[in-house]
């Protein structure tokens, strides 16, 4: 009779269940964030809406129509822009299928400084007619147009918020905030880094300067198509319990619940993280088997015949392995909410004084992300 001695190992079930936490979760988390923005003024074709024409006027109105046109170029012509831009505002009302008037409309308008409308017009020029139709610069006066209406931006400061991108993406959010600032100030009209900096300052919990930034962007850009999105992020920042956040509460649904710290105090995504990671760990210890067979007689090829198998014997020789890393992790997780909950100050529990020298310690303190324990540390 032998022994054999086998381990069954369901990585990919510890895995899979550590990716279902963050999928059961992450969506609803994900969607409540603003994403960093990160294209440069001018770098992108300007995008015309739908036309739709609207009613097919009469042939009577379409007469009535040109023949305004017709007078509109010839006030162009005699200097009373305000006059054509007038004329030609009826005559598009009249026959709003005409890209020939809304391109002329269009050129009044881009003389008149009105670029909004300018651009308006010649969109809708775009999308009713062709090239065939005299409107044939009607999309280079367009990409003109919206890149005049574009901030005039210094180097320094396209430079500066690029490398507010790839500080953020490196974690360093810090540096982030300081490049993003740095290009505000270098392009005070330009909304993007004011909003880049709200969003990393969400990340970093600073809640109260994220809301001043989110305001100041919306009031550089009302018109932007995300207004109404980000004016939603700054409601859900005001609503949030001004009570402080209590550094005991943290510690201690951290030592209950992995990354119930985090959770806690508002930073979902690092309770997330805590959680799968300390549940993969748990999971893992269970899911590894060691099994032990007692097999009649000597196996040459190391795996016993089903009918020579006397008795199995399976059991978890990692579930204490795996208990005591979830242990550790949510304890780490919990030191972690404490220490960003009390602020990142230092929390010294014990001191004396021996001689001319002072010892302190142990200590634990944060700075960001990072985590410093001071097991002895003397001054003199």
């Amino acid at each position: 009779m032998s022994d054999l001695k086998n381990h069954r190992g369901r990585f990919p079930v510890a895995a899979g269940f550590s990716l279902c936490l963050l999928l059961a979760i992450a969506p609803r988390l994900g969607g409540q964030e603003l994403p960093l923005k990160r294209d440069l003024p001018g770098t992108d074709s300007i995008a015309c809406p739908e036309v739709i024409p609207g009613r097919d006027p009469s042939p009577e109105e379409i007469n009535q129509a040109n023949i305004l046109g017709s007078d509109a170029g010839n006030e162009n012509i005699l200097g009373n822009k305000d006059r054509a831009r007038d004329l030609l505002e009826r005559a598009a009302e009249l026959d709003p299928t005409s890209a020939a008037l809304a391109y002329q409309y269009g050129r009044i308008l881009e003389d008149l400084g009105e670029v909004e409308s300018a651009i308006g017009q010649f969109c809708r020029a775009l999308g009713l007619g062709s090239r065939e139709q005299g409107i044939g610069d009607a999309r280079p006066r367009l990409e003109a147009l919206a890149r005049a209406r574009e901030p005039d931006l210094p180097e320094e400061a396209r430079s500066d918020f690029l490398n507010g991108l790839l500080q953020a993406d490196l974690g360093d959010f810090a540096g982030a905030l300081e490049a993003f600032g740095s290009a505000s100030q270098l392009a005070p009209q330009w909304g993007h880094p004011v909003y880049n900096r709200g969003v990393v300052r969400i990340r970093l919990g600073e809640e109260d300067l994220a809301i001043q930034d989110l305001q100041q962007y919306l009031a550089l850009a009302p018109d932007a198509e995300d207004a109404i999105q980000v004016s939603q992020r700054i409601g859900q920042l005001q609503i949030q319990p001004a009570t402080q956040v209590s550094a005991g509460t943290a510690l201690g649904l951290g030592l209950v619940l992995p990354g119930g710290g985090q959770f806690y105090s508002g930073r979902a995504l690092g309770g997330l993280g805590v959680l799968a990671v300390a549940g993969g760990a748990a999971a893992a210890g269970f899911l590894i088997e060691k099994v032990e067979t007692k097999c009649v007689g000597s196996v040459s090829s190391g795996d016993c015949p089903p009918a020579r198998i006397i008795s199995e014997t399976t059991t978890n020789p990692y579930k204490m392995h795996g208990l005591v890393a979830a242990g550790a992790v949510a304890l780490i997780g919990a030191v972690e909410a404490y220490l960003k909950a009390r602020g990142g100050g230092d929390e010294e529990l014990m001191s004396a004084d021996v001689g001319v020298a002072r010892v302190l310690g142990p200590s634990l303190s944060s700075a960001g992300t990072r985590i410093h324990l001071n097991l002895v540390r003397v001054t003199f």
